[in-house]
């Protein structure tokens, strides 16, 4: 069993009693992370949040920590969080799957939507209509992390002015690898379409890592439909249509391809908690078709035929002519992230627009000429490490780039 490895059977009594004795262990490291091994170019609280995770990673065995991260499935955490914020309307709706004649996907489970309104009690100046569709990260193997996500995405929701907020809670690797994630958002979509009566135009689509995959493959889907699941309902009602916005926060954009080139070839890890090992294996268990748009959004490899990239991307961002189909899109990435270099070509290559560079120092002036209002942007967060604002929000620090720049962006859809 490698490090990166997660287990499915349960702790036994012994492997639960050696657990004491790290917990010593586990202090010390970190005490001696934030000393010696602080990341200079961030905030104090980012490097704790950092801390904690590097030296959780390095301290406990990877069993346990599979098992800690299953514990709480994203249905759960949601019901959770909001027990405990009583100022957020919650429903959640579970939408039907077409059939399918696909042996291999015909036990891809229903996806159910979390339909979050917070309220404030002030006069209420959202959109009435405008929707974030949100899909978190985790590689697809983990559900979401209601301490970092949760409290992210809420300030998403306020700083677009959106009326509501929609969480997809996907099936999860490897009990259900890909495509199952990408059928169960085509159905999502199609219902908010359909349904919920939405315009493509009312509705915002983000995601961080694996989630940011999500949006991706979603828009690659309504571009080239791929043969996994049916056509969007509702979409392309309008020619003149398109989605609000776009949002990829530290997208897994690329797949690691045996063979040739790798994502990595060019990160440092060494400020990130996320490591080349996990990411390989968050593909194993996922187990995606790499020479497919709806999987890889972007190679590195000579091998794969990048003639289908721009073809989509073209379409879905607009190209040679054609009508983009989304209004306005951001890409973020961490300079210390290990999938800088994947997450920089993304940006650069297959969404286009301009490249800022923004770090502590940038001001609210900065953000308000470089960020805010921009059609098409990729910002680059120097110091930050895989999905920043996450670990930001769960420490509570508002002083990180990459938080900044998110709500400054949003503030101006």
């Amino acid at each position: 069993m490698t490090a990166d490895e997660p287990p499915s059977e349960a702790l036994t009594l012994w492997e639960k009693l050696s657990l004491t004795w790290l917990v010593p262990l586990f202090a010390a490291r970190c005490i001696k992370f934030l000393l010696f091994q602080s990341n200079p170019s961030l905030h104090w609280r980012q490097n704790l949040a950092l801390a904690l995770l590097k030296v959780r990673r390095a301290t406990y065995p990877a069993k346990y920590l599979h098992l800690q991260a299953r514990r709480v499935p994203t249905g759960k955490a949601i019901e959770l969080y909001v027990s405990l914020h009583p100022n957020i309307a919650h429903t959640t709706v579970t939408v039907p799957l077409p059939p399918s004649s696909d042996p291999q996907l015909k036990h891809v489970p229903p996806p159910v939507l979390h339909f979050l309104t917070p309220v404030t009690g002030q006069a209420d100046t959202s959109d009435r209509k405008t929707t974030l569709l949100y899909f978190h990260g985790g590689g697809f193997v983990n559900p979401l992390r209601a301490a970092g996500h949760m409290p992210f995405i809420l300030s998403l929701h306020q700083a677009s002015q959106a009326h509501q907020t929609i969480i997809l809670e996907y099936a999860l690797a490897p009990e259900h690898p890909y495509p199952a994630q990408l059928i169960q958002a085509v159905a999502a979509l199609s219902y908010l379409l359909t349904d919920q009566s939405l315009c493509p135009s009312d509705i915002i689509l983000a995601g961080d890592s694996a989630g940011g995959q999500l949006v991706g493959a979603l828009l690659a889907h309504l571009a080239k439909p791929s043969p996994y699941a049916p056509q969007v309902e509702g979409w392309k009602k309008d020619e003149k249509d398109q989605f609000k916005a776009a949002v990829f926060i530290s997208p897994w954009a690329s797949m690691q391809r045996p063979g040739g080139a790798s994502m990595f070839e060019k990160a440092d890890d060494k400020w990130d908690y996320l490591t080349e090992g996990q990411c390989a294996r968050y593909q194993q268990l996922w187990d995606p078709k790499v020479d497919e748009v709806w999987a890889n959004l972007c190679s590195f490899s000579e091998e794969r035929d990048t003639e289908e990239e721009e073809e989509v991307w073209g379409r879905v961002f607009g190209r040679d002519g054609q009508r983009a189909m989304v209004g306005k899109t951001l890409v973020t990435v961490g300079t210390a992230e290990v999938l800088v270099d994947s997450c920089r070509r993304f940006g650069r290559e297959c969404v286009g627009g301009e490249t800022v560079v923004m770090d502590r120092d940038t001001t609210s002036t900065d953000l308000e000429r470089e960020v805010k209002g921009r059609g098409v942007v990729t910002v680059e967060c120097v110091g930050e490490a895989h999905v920043q604002p996450t670990l930001d929000a769960a420490v509570g620090c508002e002083e990180g780039v990459m938080m900044r720049v998110m709500l400054a962006w949003a503030g101006g859809i």
